[in-house]
Order: structure tokens, then C-alpha cells, then sequence
């Protein structure tokens, strides 16, 4: 049984909901006085002590102003005060200048976006960001989520939501005992810190890892924030879940496959991973060990290297992990050959001469696609842009 079902996502993430806020402030209305937020305008929200702002909320607030955020956050909390009131006046002036210059006359300076959860500050952002929650998000998606999928990892943190399941009815046996299972993984953000994407993923049964596919280095969905046509983008979204079946159905042969991979000097290839990707001593170490864990055949294969990141990645801080199961996917995409998104289909049920079950994966999950387009009119495009 599954550690959570999608009810209990749902009602987790209405949960989280409750106690949130949101209201639009012009930089000149705002001060920092004992790093909180202050604004007449907040009285009322019935907050008239401010804000507190979140480490991620203080982060934007310095790109805003122009303030290096490592130094900000050295600073003594009254010199913070200090600084950041003057680049606010400094940026209301600026604003005003400029609005005078193109109009020739004053008037109201760009807005920003406080979201806020209680007295908790947790994101500033612009009032060109379109709100996209979780729970809005989850409501859209709900249409494609069959009843026979299964949470494999739920993650909710102040700054993202990443929920990944799998069909278990899609699934090739790597090596005996050693299941994958096609899945999807979606993650999103409600304060600026990433977009919506959706991914096809490969679920290995034994260790609970995940791997990110990204089909022709791309999400098969990235919505950003900043405009959004909501009929569009629930068409979007359910048809991106049930393509990422699709492609990772195809994908589970060769993650298979790299178990005849074999790796000539694997102390090497991982440093010179870690270099390449920024990674810890101490991960580089953890991925050494990791793959000390698999069978004897695969401690120097690639089958054995990408499950010792994906070991690794399952330690991480939630997007910590989709960025380090993402980098171990296009490894295996750089060793096995590049895939496009016309990919898939037909070949699927080619190469998958051996699935369990009562159909092969292809079979399965070419069928669902299809009666899911059946059911739906084209979703047209959904415009996307930066956060």
C-alpha cells in the first residue's frame, strides 16, 4: 500500500491552504522595521505587527532592491532595516522618475505580490506573476489521475510541491527481482521558485529511486508564471501526465538496458560528474557508497552509477532531488542516444518483448493516451514564459 493516496494529497494540500493570503503594495507603502514588514495597509489584514519574512521571501526582497543577499543576511538586523528602507525609498524615487519621463506626469509605480501565510511573509514577487497553487493545480490535473495510480512521493515544503506517481500495471523487470514501473512526476511552486512541469519518470520498485526524463532535454510541460489561460492549461496539463506514461514507458528499456553497460573506471566518471554538476564532496562519496549497495554485477555498470545518484538524490531537499534525478536521466539519455518527442509509440511495442501482465507497456499505455484524446478536444497551446 502506498504511504498517501491522492485523497490524502488533496486534503493535505487543501490544509496547507488555509491561513493564506495574498495582497498587491506599491515599495513606497512598505518599511522593514525589526525585520518585519510593516504597512499601514496591512492593518486590515489585522496584521499591524508586519510581516515576518521566510528565508526565500528575504532572498526575493534583496533581488528587488539590488541588495547582495549573502551580505543582507550578514548583516545585524538593524542595519538590515537600514538597508533595505533606503533602497526603498531609493527604488519609489527611481519609479517616479521614470513614470514621469514616459508620461509626463505621475501616477501608480509597479505593484508587488505579497503572499503570505498568518503573519509569515513567504514570497514578494511582482505584480506580473499569475497565482497558479497547488491546489489549483491538483484540481486540473485530476481528470488524467487514474484510480489505479499510486503516490510513490509527496513532498511539501514553504517553497514547492512535487508529487510523483507510477502505474504499476507499466512496468519491466531490469534484472530478476529488480522491478521499474512508468510513472509522472509534477512539481510546482506557489512563490517563484520554479515553475509547473510535469516529467515522465522511471520508478525503481526496490529502493523507492526515481529518474527524470526529460524528452528532448525538455519537461513535456514548463508553465511559468507570468501568464496563464486556465480552459488551456487544465487541457495541458492532463494531456502532459498521460504523454509522461507514454514516455516513460519507452524509456524503461533502456534504463534496462544499462545494466550490460559497463563503466571502465567509475571512480573517474563520478568525479568528473561532480565537477560537471556542482556536486558536494561529500555527494560524490555518498554516490561511491551507494553503488557499493547494488549487486556485485552492477557496481561498474551505468545501470549501477544512475541508481547510485537516484540513491543519493532520495537524502536531498525536494528540489535538491528532482535537479540531481534530472542530471542522472540525461546521463542516461547521453550514454543510451538522444530521443525527440516524435519518439515512442510504435517503437515501444517493438523493442518491449518481454513485460509482465496482461498486455505489454506499450499496448497499455498507448491505449490509455488514446481513449483519454477521445475524451478531450485539442488543448491548443499554452502561451509560457519566464517567472
Amino acid at each position: 500500500m502506498p504511504a498517501i493516496t491522492l485523497p490524502e494529497v488533496r486534503e493535505r494540500l487543501d490544509t496547507d491552504n488555509k491561513g493564506t493570503w495574498d495582497t498587491l503594495l506599491e515599495p513606497r507603502d512598505i518599511a522593514l522595521v525589526q525585520g518585519r514588514i510593516v504597512s499601514p495597509r496591512l492593518y486590515r489584514y489585522e496584521y499591524p505587527q508586519g510581516l515576518a519574512p521566510t528565508l526565500w521571501a528575504t532572498g526575493q526582497l534583496c533581488q528587488l532592491l539590488g541588495i547582495p543577499t549573502a551580505y543582507y543576511r550578514r548583516c545585524s538586523s538593524s542595519l538590515q532595516d537600514t538597508q533595505a528602507n533606503h533602497w526603498l525609498e531609493h527604488l519609489t524615487q527611481e519609479q517616479a522618475h521614470e513614470k514621469t519621463a514616459k508620461t509626463g506626469k505621475g501616477g501608480r509605480s509597479e505593484r508587488w505580490l505579497l503572499r503570505a501565510r498568518g503573519e509569515t511573509l513567504r514570497g514578494v514577487l511582482t505584480e506580473r506573476y499569475t497565482r497558479l497553487d497547488h491546489l489549483e493545480l491538483f484540481e486540473a490535473l485530476s481528470p488524467a489521475l487514474a484510480r489505479d495510480y499510486e503516490v510513490d512521493w509527496f513532498a511539501l515544503t514553504d517553497e514547492s510541491f512535487h508529487l510523483r506517481l507510477h502505474d504499476a500495471r507499466l512496468f519491466r523487470e531490469a534484472l530478476p527481482g529488480d522491478r521499474l514501473m512508468a510513472g509522472v512526476h509534477i512539481a510546482n511552486s506557489e512563490v517563484g521558485k520554479r515553475a509547473v512541469t510535469v516529467d515522465a519518470l522511471v520508478y525503481r520498485v526496490v529502493c523507492t529511486n526515481g529518474l527524470i526524463r526529460k524528452v528532448g532535454g525538455e519537461s513535456l510541460l514548463h508553465q511559468r508564471h507570468l501568464f496563464l489561460s486556465r480552459p488551456e492549461f487544465r487541457l495541458t496539463v492532463q494531456q502532459a501526465v498521460r504523454d509522461a506514461f507514454v514516455q516513460s514507458a519507452a524509456y524503461l528499456e533502456r534504463l534496462a538496458a544499462s545494466v550490460a553497460h559497463p563503466l571502465p573506471n567509475v571512480e573517474r566518471t563520478i568525479h568528473k560528474l561532480a565537477l560537471d554538476w556542482g556536486l558536494t564532496k561529500a555527494t560524490e562519496e555518498a554516490v561511491k557508497e551507494a553503488m557499493l549497495l547494488e549487486r556485485p554485477s552492477q557496481h561498474e555498470t551505468l545501470y549501477g552509477l544512475i541508481n547510485g545518484l537516484t540513491s543519493v538524490a532520495r537524502g536531498m531537499a525536494p528540489d535538491e532531488r528532482y535537479a540531481l534525478e534530472t542530471q542522472a536521466g540525461q546521463l542516461l539519455e547521453t550514454h543510451t542516444g538522444k530521443a525527440g518527442k516524435g519518439e515512442d509509440g510504435g517503437a515501444t511495442s517493438q523493442r518491449a518483448g518481454y513485460f509482465g501482465g496482461v498486455a505489454t507497456i506499450a499496448t497499455i499505455a498507448s491505449s490509455r493516451n488514446a481513449e483519454a484524446q477521445s475524451e478531450m478536444a485539442s488543448p491548443g497551446q499554452v502561451s509560457l514564459f519566464a517567472l
